[in-house]
């Protein structure tokens, strides 16, 4: 199995309980294939650097992912159609992290 770091940006008008969904949605494609989601990383809502689709602000969430590149694609053509996801990106990474990332500590 390989990892992933997989970023998301939900709309601003998004709510806890959309995330979750999407969340939900995520663990389920991936689950399909035996993979897992390892840690989840919560950015909070952000400015974003341009305006996309008409927002200037977002919520950032960072999955850590552990499947194949089929179920990675699968989650990305999911978060293409789904109206509350705005942008996404996953990079393939040799190692989970042992420490949460400076945008997570900073959220504390």
């Amino acid at each position: 199995m390989n990892i992933y770091e997989h970023t998301y940006i939900a709309a601003p008008e998004a709510n806890k309980k959309d995330l979750e969904n999407i969340e939900k949605r995520i663990e389920e494609i991936l689950s399909k294939s035996s993979g897992k989601i390892c840690k989840i990383e919560d950015w909070g809502l952000r400015n974003l650097a341009y305006p996309i689709k008409k927002n200037s602000k977002g919520h950032y969430r960072n999955l850590y992912l552990e499947g194949n590149n089929k179920a990675v694609r699968a989650i990305e053509e999911f978060e293409k159609f789904n109206d509350k996801v705005i942008k996404y990106l996953s990079m393939k990474i040799k190692n989970l992290p042992k420490e949460e990332s400076e945008l997570a500590k900073e959220k504390k």
